[in-house]
């Protein structure tokens, strides 16, 4: 067995050392989120030094599908790893993308803006051209005692 794998079949759970130098706190937080459904989890150790991750399956399950957990778990960890990498990679290269969308929308629409900004200062918000604000009993009167505008 793996020796960064241990399984505890009595107490029904799995323990996996992780080292945060390869797999840092957040890759494992991202890891450790996707087996939420499936077992309870805790992280203990120095996240410096070791990480542990106690996976305690929800329902009673024998020691083989306990391994197949952890071996899920480890590759959801490098799943999520891969993920941090290629992102940190291509951080600059959304960052200057973005950047370049903002300022292109707001070069070609501003004109667009402006027209709706001086339209919409234009109209009274207190006007009601389609008795929307009126009253119930105002706009068809009380029923109940008889009085009625209509």
């Amino acid at each position: 067995m793996d020796k960064n794998i241990k399984i505890n079949e009595d107490e029904n759970c799995i323990l996996i050392s992780v080292n945060p130098e390869i797999y840092p706190l957040d890759v494992i937080y991202s890891a450790a989120y996707v087996f939420l459904e499936k077992a309870y989890l805790l992280l203990e150790g120095d996240p410096k030094k070791e990480i542990i991750i106690k996976l305690t399956a929800k329902e009673r399950i024998n020691k083989e599908e306990l391994k197949k957990i952890g071996k899920e778990f480890l590759n959801e960890l490098i799943s999520y790893g891969f993920y941090k990498k290629q992102s940190e990679k291509n951080n600059l290269i959304r960052q200057i993308i973005l950047q370049r969308v903002l300022l292109t929308g707001a070069g070609e629409n501003n004109d667009d803006c402006n027209s709706l900004m001086e339209e919409t200062e234009e109209e009274d918000y207190l006007d009601d051209p389609k008795g929307i604000a009126i009253p119930w009993e105002e706009k068809y009167g009380d029923k109940k005692n008889g009085n009625s505008d209509k």
